[in-house]
């Protein structure tokens, strides 16, 4: 439950009293900023030593991802699970497909429906990405200190179900 307290507190530059919650609200979003921007500099400065992996957008990472957890997927269906377009979706797997990681055909049960499916060369690539994902987790996970880990791990949630909720 959102804390529905507002504490005041002067603002010295201009002499007004400023809404305690709001400057906390700017500094989460500076705080918010900060992170994206950190993980897109990290993403952008990992190795290039795979490969097929670093070719992957991290759209086409969880399109993969969620055609692997679904049996005889369509293009729609998984589009939907990804949150982008049918027609965008179709162009992933297009592009995927050119690199040889995912296939197409059309349904057994409708055809005016494709389905999708992940290739040997799009597991092995998925194989290399969450491995390297992995290490980076285990990364930053090892650079937070012990004693604050378990608060890190309730406020992950925390946003995750924030973010749910939005």
């Amino acid at each position: 439950m959102p804390d529905e307290t507002h504490e005041f507190v002067p603002d010295e530059t201009h002499g007004a009293r400023v809404d305690q919650r709001d400057a906390e609200l700017e500094e989460f979003q500076r705080a918010w900023t900060e992170l994206i921007n950190a993980a897109i500099h990290a993403r952008s400065r990992s190795g290039h030593g795979h490969r097929g992996a670093e070719d992957l957008t991290l759209t086409q990472a969880l399109l993969m991802e969620a055609v692997r957890g679904m049996d005889n997927p369509s293009v729609g269906s998984v589009a939907q699970i990804v949150g982008v377009s049918s027609p965008s979706a179709t162009r992933m797997i297009q592009q995927l497909e050119r690199k040889g990681m995912m296939a197409r055909r059309r349904s057994e049960r409708d055809e005016r429906s494709t389905v999708v499916a992940i290739t040997e060369e799009g597991e092995r690539v998925l194989a290399i990405r969450r491995k390297d994902m992995e290490r980076k987790q285990r990364q930053v996970f090892d650079a937070i200190r012990p004693s604050l880990r378990p608060l890190v791990l309730t406020l992950l949630r925390d946003l995750r179900e924030a973010l749910d909720e939005t």
